[in-house]
């Protein structure tokens, strides 16, 4: 085996010894405690209810058997990889402690190859990884509110800054690179994805002060570049976006809750304080990431290009996730679905722990590799004590209600109740949907029923014909049979499924189907993300089929 090969082996397993660590500290007792209980039952349900997926957008088993359709309107392609994981193990609890391990540990790797192939630098690399992907601010988004999709996407962003800041060099083909980043976060957290976005904009107005962007043919050829790239994100969404349109335009449904975002936003100050803090329920920088605003006062002055854009990103990025910035004047647009404005230390962690690195790195670049050691197992220490302090310390915290545990685990992920995503008429009568009543000649009743992934079964008999209102939502795609025989249901007044039976006994069959724009969607997204793989692949072709043309 070559060194290189061996030193990448040592690296990869101490990567996977950290992931192991930090899911430790997530359940050190083999349970999971329900700091949050909202969001981890919530997420546990979308992966354990992925099983009919691709037959259906709706599984009866779960969201306390209502038909919530929260699939169509929050992607689940990159949480797929954990209901298989669910499905080997079994246990929920143990089985979410893996996929926990796995999402860390490809954060780590996907950190530390991005960085390798961006700097050239192992050194810088792998001081990045472990700094970005042991940020204080990814603390809180695992062991406080447990925000699965959210730090599913940190694996992804290296991808992204890495292929855009390429891009911005002159290096074109890295579009594909980018355009599959893009649509990875967007298929894993839109929210995510927008602030990312956000994010790059300032970028395209910074590297008008280099000299590689002056000229038209770079602008000509940076614009193709993005056009191409829009395009193909376009397409990779389809079957995200498209399903989801047709479902508003079809019912109105609850959105997640409206917040003030000036209220939401943090005072710098108390920010700062906070992060001199370990504790993960402040959401602040943590004292590394505060320690590094400092680095960049010292140090950004003399430094390259480059690294100042980085320190830039990191400054806009902190104060626009704070109360400095005018959210009062945005609280009507779409940015109030951002919630929290804080959201954006996720890319200013991600920023600070690029320049950090790097500086670190640059002082120890003719250093004796004894000393380089040093640093980086004074690094990893530094962080490692962070992680162990602060998830120590959430351990402590009294939970709301009981954890989950192997025994329990099943009954809370398949009982739980959540109304995002309710059709709005539904709300007011939430209550009676929750407790399964159904009415029958406007009158309350309590009748049987069972539920299979796909099909929700009702046994009702009557000699007389009743209009019966099933406690089941309404949405497009709904199929509806008596005794084996299409019937066409109604939208009852609260938003659910309502039809008229038949005299004597009723056998009612409720399911869901995609639509043919669903499916046409999913298949060309499919295509999409294929294509993309493709040329990622093939970049160094289609950069030498360029050359060829131009000549």
């Amino acid at each position: 085996m070559s060194n290189r090969a061996s030193k990448r082996t040592i690296i990869g397993v101490t990567f996977l010894v950290l992931s192991i660590f930090y899911t430790f500290l997530f359940s050190p007792y083999g349970n999971i405690r329900l700091i949050d209980s909202f969001d981890m039952l919530f997420h546990l349900n979308r992966i354990d209810s992925l099983g009919n997926i691709l037959n259906s957008p709706v599984n009866f088993d779960y969201w306390n058997h209502v038909g919530n359709i929260t699939s169509l309107f929050y992607p689940w392609l990159t949480i797929s990889p954990g209901y298989l994981i669910f499905k080997i193990f079994g246990n929920p609890v143990l089985s979410f402690l893996i996929f926990l391990t796995l999402i860390t540990f490809l954060t780590f790797i996907s950190a530390y190859y991005f960085m390798e192939k961006y700097s050239n630098d192992t050194l810088q690399a792998v001081l990045f990884s472990i700094i970005y992907t042991l940020s204080f601010f990814r603390l809180a988004s695992v062991f406080y509110r447990v925000g699965l999709a959210e730090y599913i996407s940190y694996i992804f962003i290296p991808m992204v800054f890495y292929a855009f800041a390429k891009m911005l060099a002159g290096e074109f083909n890295k579009w594909p690179l980018f355009a599959l980043g893009i649509a990875l976060i967007i298929m894993t957290h839109p929210l995510t994805a927008f602030i990312t976005i956000v994010m790059l904009i300032p970028l395209v107005f910074l590297v008008l002060f280099s000299k590689v962007s002056h000229s038209w043919k770079y602008w000509g050829q940076l614009i193709l570049a993005g056009i191409q790239a829009i395009l193909m994100v376009a397409v990779a969404i389809l079957g995200f976006v498209l399903p989801m349109l047709e479902q508003k335009r079809a019912v109105t449904t609850n959105r997640p809750a409206l917040l003030d975002l000036t209220q939401t936003a943090q005072k710098p100050l108390v920010l700062a304080m906070n992060s001199l803090h370990t504790d993960v329920r402040s959401y602040s920088l943590g004292i590394i990431s505060l320690a590094t605003l400092l680095v960049i006062l010292l140090f950004i002055w003399k430094d390259k290009f480059a690294y100042k854009l980085v320190a830039i990103e990191a400054i806009i990025g902190l104060v626009i996730s704070t109360s400095v910035f005018p959210w009062k004047y945005l609280q009507d647009t779409f940015f109030n679905f951002l919630q929290f404005p804080w959201r954006f230390l996720n890319l200013v962690t991600f920023f600070l722990a690029i320049y950090l690195s790097h500086i670190l790195a640059q002082l120890l670049k003719k250093r004796s590799p004894v000393l380089k050691l040093f640093v980086l197992i004074l690094t990893v220490a530094a962080c490692v004590t962070q992680v162990f302090i602060s998830g120590t310390n959430l351990n402590r915290q009294p939970s709301p209600i009981e954890s989950v545990t192997a025994k329990n685990g099943n009954h809370y992920i398949q009982s739980f109740d959540q109304k995002d995503y309710y059709p709005v008429n539904s709300l007011k009568y939430s209550d009676q949907l929750k407790q399964h009543k159904f009415l029958v000649n406007n009158k309350q009743a309590s009748l049987p029923f069972t539920t299979t992934p796909n099909i929700y079964l009702v046994s009702y008999y009557n000699k007389d014909s009743v209009k019966m209102d099933i406690p089941v939502l309404f949405y497009k795609g709904i199929d509806v049979s008596i005794n084996n025989e299409k019937v066409a249901p109604k939208v009852s007044q609260r938003g659910t499924v309502q039809i008229k039976t038949q005299t004597g006994q009723n056998n009612i069959e409720i399911s869901y189907h995609y639509t043919l724009i669903a499916k046409f969607s999913m298949l060309v997204s499919i295509i999409g993300l294929l294509i993309l793989i493709l040329l990622t692949m093939n970049a160094g072709f289609w950069k030498n089929l360029t050359n060829m043309v131009e000549k």
